[in-house]
């Protein structure tokens, strides 16, 4: 009977994530989002000053235990950001609590990372499931971009939504790279199903932070779908094929922006590492600037070291371009009611702004006439 490996929740790369797991004859265990009853466990079992991002992971392991599950992956990182600390710490926590399943980092401490070696699958199976996990990232990074455009022009709210989950769902059960190439090729052509109003002219908003909030929807509260059901084109800036691309240097995702380039348009104003995807978070709201966006959303945990220590940058870039930022902080305690209400909020004042700006820009240009 093949081990158990319990994956951390990575928004729709998980559908991935898991299926390299799969094809190396390893049992996944897995899902796209934090459940409510995770996150309760979790928050139960950790100490009340650690952020959300910990407290889901946790409580994730929790129900993986209680499910029988021996093994858990947990991501690894390196400089300020305290989530290079979190594999040690959660696997205490679970020790002291008397359970039994471990905790694997992806970091290396030899040839081959722990997790590898310890499952020690034959080369070519490791190789050809590292394959179709690439393929399946770039296949979801085009499934996202998609239910953006869509979701923000719909005639029907939730056609979207519910397009992007069948396809995700027979993404899952592809497990052929082969087959997942052909089923890429489609991606356009399902969502031209989608009946939208082209005239259309949505406020586009780039949305930044860290990652798990980013990318969990139980965590930052569905806020992708709250705000394309508002008629907001979102491009968020965590997609896993160029995040891989940017750090690997391998053609996964687009490489327009790598780490490097990023941090040469950030240097203005963020000269020094803080960890954590705050150097993002500042470039891709210059680059935003630059390119026209109506504005950002800066999703982060509250107590997050790294984005909180960009916050009042991201006032001065805001300030200094017009671009205007919206700040969320996420921990157990976040109103559903509260955050609506901010979101709702400062779509109004968006709408308003562009408003002001096309009355400023047809009467200059009468005036010129």
């Amino acid at each position: 009977m093949s081990e158990k490996l319990a994956i951390p929740n990575l928004g729709n790369y998980t559908v991935a994530l898991a299926s390299a797991v799969t094809s190396l004859g390893i049992e996944a265990w897995w899902s796209t989002s934090t459940d409510a009853e995770a996150l309760k466990l979790g928050i139960a079992a950790a100490p009340e000053s650690l952020c959300l991002p910990l407290k889901a992971h946790l409580g994730h392991f929790i129900e993986a235990d209680n499910a029988g599950v021996e093994n858990a992956l947990m991501v690894n990182s390196v400089g300020t950001c305290r989530l290079r600390y979190y594999r040690g710490m959660i696997e205490q926590i679970l020790k002291d609590m008397g359970r039994d399943i471990r905790i694997w980092g992806l970091g290396f401490d030899g040839f081959k990372p722990p997790l590898i070696r310890h499952f020690d699958p034959p080369l070519i199976p490791f190789l050809s499931a590292v394959l179709l996990a690439v393929e399946k990232i770039k296949v979801i990074d085009s499934i996202e971009i998609e239910t953006a455009y869509y979701r923000a022009r719909e005639d029907v709210k939730g056609k979207t939504s519910l397009m992007m989950d069948k396809t995700l769902r027979e993404l899952g059960d592809i497990n052929s790279t082969k087959l997942v190439k052909q089923f890429h090729k489609d991606i356009k052509s399902r969502f031209e199903e989608i009946e939208i109003n082209k005239e259309k002219q949505p406020l586009r908003i780039g949305l930044i932070g860290e990652v798990s909030v980013l990318r969990d929807r139980q965590l930052n509260q569905n806020i992708e779908e709250i705000l394309g059901h508002m008629g907001v084109e979102i491009k968020n800036f965590f997609l896993l094929g160029a995040e891989l691309g940017n750090i690997f240097g391998i053609p996964v995702g687009s490489r327009k922006n790598t780490r490097k380039h990023l941090a040469v348009i950030a240097r203005p104003y963020l000269d020094n590492p803080v960890g954590g995807h705050a150097l993002d978070s500042v470039a891709h709201t210059i680059l935003c600037a630059r390119q026209g966006y109506d504005a950002m959303v800066h999703v982060c945990p509250a107590g997050c070291m790294p984005e909180i220590s960009v916050r009042p940058i991201l006032r001065k870039i805001s300030k200094d371009m017009d671009i205007p930022v919206l700040q969320l902080s996420f921990d157990e305690h976040t109103s559903t009611v509260g955050l609506m209400t901010r979101i709702e909020a400062f779509i109004d004042i968006l709408n308003g702004r562009r408003d002001r700006i096309k009355k400023i820009e047809t009467a200059k240009g009468k005036s010129e006439l």
